[in-house]
């Protein structure tokens, strides 16, 4: 599994981000990242981006929520 570029401006922003996947957790909720963890090849390619696990991702994902002004 490809880890996140931690040389992307959200982990030099947000640099306990950073630590986060240097310590193999989700950004979000600090849960352990493993390939089983994730339930499709899009998913692993997302935590690549977002350094999110498979239960943040679907809660960000699939439940988006209406902005309003």
């Amino acid at each position: 599994m490809k880890s996140p570029n931690l040389n992307k401006p959200m982990f030099q922003v947000c640099p306990e981000y950073a630590n986060s996947v240097r310590n193999g957790e989700c950004i979000t909720c600090d849960s352990k990242i493993t390939n089983e963890g994730f339930s499709d090849e899009i998913s692993i390619k997302e935590y690549g981006i977002s350094g999110m696990c498979q239960e943040c991702q679907d809660s960000v994902f699939n439940n988006p929520t209406k902005i309003t002004s």
